[in-house]
């Protein structure tokens, strides 16, 4: 049971640290729209704590999870939220136990490269369906707000933040493993 309480609370922080990020949202559409970027960095830590404490299947899927959970249970979600969340946490599951048999170091930086794109998978709906998206940020941010965000939407800035979330995701990760050593599956049982 305890076990079960560390696993939760580590994943809540993780959920927490994108989340924060995506509430800075409303306070400039800079924010909103490149949170992938800032919440690649800020997020790094409790993902590595989370598999590096349980080398076990289910951790990228249950960080998934629970931030879609809490994303529509605040009306911030939508299907290619959802989208982004299932498929993102199944591919970044499947490169834990291709790259590192959920212990290795490999796997920790390949699976969470592809968690940090999550909350891009949020914002993508700005460049899938603009006007939808627009209409809906004017109704519930104001004129302003939208005339910004609109700014910031070109092809060329949804390419930087594609990778720039990759690569300072990678970064991220990476100095966080680097001194890092797995433990031996028996260890890890006993």
């Amino acid at each position: 049971m305890e076990r079960v309480i560390k696993v939760l609370i580590l994943a809540l922080i993780y959920v927490l640290a994108v989340s924060v990020i995506e509430l800075l949202g409303f306070y400039h559409p800079f924010f909103w729209t490149y949170s992938a970027v800032f919440a690649a960095v800020v997020a790094a830590w409790p993902y590595f704590k989370l598999c590096q404490s349980n080398p076990v299947p289910g951790m990228a899927i249950l960080c998934a999870t629970l931030l879609l959970m809490l994303n529509f249970l605040f009306g911030q979600g939508h299907e290619y939220f959802a989208l982004g969340c299932v498929g993102l946490g199944c591919i970044a599951e499947g490169l834990r136990k291709l790259f590192g048999n959920y212990r290795g170091v490999k796997g920790v930086i390949s699976s969470y490269v592809v968690m940090s794109l999550i909350p891009f998978s949020k914002s993508i709906v700005l460049w899938v369906d603009y006007d939808a998206a627009m209409e809906l940020i004017v109704s519930s941010m104001g004129d302003i707000y939208a005339a910004v965000m609109g700014r910031m939407l070109s092809k060329y800035m949804f390419m930087a933040m594609f990778a720039l979330t990759i690569i300072f995701a990678f970064i991220t990760i990476w100095i966080l493993t680097r001194n890092w050593r797995p433990r031996d599956r028996y260890d890890y049982m006993a």
